[in-house]
């Protein structure tokens, strides 16, 4: 981090050793708001205040229900998308320890200068709203460790609108950490830096991969104390407070549908669902009878294809450092199947909205999964390693090379054709000596 801000990435390999590397990195020895950081690495202080030129809109608000409750009481939401809530201000003196240039100038239309500006510091970590938020927390579902937990949300992350830039592109803003929601549990609402930065840098290292991701703006840093246990062993830690702003095209997931079907609320999951579908997918047309089977196809495909360019960079998107994770399910090689279990529980979601034809359509979709990926999959490797056409020998390749340890360098890097030619000549002359196809 410098007073320039990233100049994201010069590196490849390096992003799969960041996203494993130990979660106390940060705090190896002392707690995070105990340590002297050196700010020279950060941006200066700001130097003067003034209005951010960034309008937000709220779509959302027009066209789906919202929780007839007000504030960040916690509790259970029935038949609401989102429940208003207001972030709560980390406490001051506030670091903008980070900046995406390009998230900065190329989505939001961004001169570099707003950095120095002091609202602008405010407003990326929640203490002032940017001019046509609503800050709204997400009611969603989902499934921790394969078992369904009932209600989840937002707990920690508040949208704060949508912004249309100058090239047409619509993209929601949120807040990560930014204090407590009506669905944050037993949670305080703040998030630490070391997850912090993991989510500025994975974000920004993926967009830069070439892989689909969600955007991320900034990070600030407080002298907030937050409590955590990093390992789960009761070993309760004192750390710093941090803030990310991210963008994304939608936020909605896979579970703001399920608890819909779950709670028997059909009418707002055919709102829903049809709202995803007009503004997500413009290519199903509105008024075609079969439009949920073609979306749980399209979601089908590009969730397929997504994880096998995770893998093929060497990313895991819910790795879990510690002893929680017995059976190894968000292990990076159980992630394939992770997809064809969330597909599964995307087709429940949509099965009430199904005629039985549908269903028996949706059902045979699902089971072509496994093909989608694995093909997908030896695409991305078969150009890493620099393989034209397409021969039996390129899959045994590519599985041995993943068994042995000299092969991560190479698979989880954007190597190129010519990088590669060393291992291919040592593995192709193992498989009967034949010869690297240019």
């Amino acid at each position: 981090m410098t007073k320039h801000g990233f100049t994201l990435f010069l590196f490849s390999s390096a992003v799969a050793i960041a996203t494993f590397r130990d979660e106390q990195e940060f705090c190896e020895n002392e707690s995070c708001n105990e340590r002297e950081f050196d700010k020279s690495h950060f941006y200066s202080d700001v130097k003067h205040c003034g209005e951010i030129p960034l309008a937000l809109s709220h779509k959302l608000l027009d066209a789906l229900p919202l929780d007839e409750v007000d504030g960040n009481v916690i509790r259970t939401v029935k038949r609401s998308v989102f429940s208003e809530s207001q972030p709560s201000p980390l406490k001051e003196p506030l670091t903008l320890a980070a900046v995406s240039q390009d998230v900065l100038r190329n989505i939001l239309d961004l001169n570099e200068s707003v950095i120095q500006n002091e609202e602008f510091v405010r407003c990326v970590s929640g203490g002032k709203l940017f001019p046509g938020s609503v800050p709204l927390a997400h009611r969603y579902g989902g499934h921790q460790f394969g078992y369904w937990a009932g209600q989840l949300g937002d707990g920690r992350a508040h949208l704060l609108g949508e912004y249309t830039n100058r090239k047409g592109e619509r993209w929601e803003v949120q807040l990560k950490g930014s204090g407590k929601t009506p669905y944050s549990r037993s949670g305080d609402g703040r998030a630490v830096i070391r997850s912090s930065v993991r989510e500025f840098l994975c974000s920004e290292a993926m967009h830069f991969l070439g892989v689909p991701t969600s955007r991320a703006l900034s990070l600030v840093v407080s002298e907030e104390p937050v409590w955590r246990d990093p390992f789960y062993n009761g070993s309760v830690i004192k750390e710093r407070g941090a803030v990310v702003l991210r963008l994304a095209k939608s936020w909605f997931r896979i579970g703001s549908l399920e608890i819909l079907t779950r709670t028997g609320e059909l009418d707002v999951l055919r709102t829903l669902l049809d709202f995803v579908i007009k503004e997500h997918f413009k290519s199903i047309a509105t008024n075609d009878p079969d439009k949920y089977v073609v979306f749980f196809s399209r979601v089908l495909n590009e969730t397929a294809h997504l994880i096998a360019h995770w893998m093929s960079v060497g990313f895991a998107h819910d790795f879990v450092p510690n002893t929680s994770d017995d059976e190894g399910r968000y292990s990076i090689g159980a992630q394939a199947n992770v997809g064809l279990f969330n597909l599964q529980k995307l087709l429940e979601a949509l099965k009430p909205l199904l005629t039985s034809d549908q269903l028996s359509q949706s059902q045979q979709i699902l089971r072509e999964y496994p093909q989608i990926y694995h093909q997908r999959f030896h695409e991305l490797f078969k150009a890493k390693l620099g393989f034209l056409g397409n021969e039996e020998k390129d899959s045994y390749v590519i599985a041995f090379l993943l068994k042995v340890n000299i092969s991560w360098i190479v698979f989880f890097s954007n190597c190129t054709i010519i990088n590669s030619y060393s291992f291919l000549f040592i593995f192709y002359y193992i498989f009967n000596g034949q010869t690297v196809r240019s």
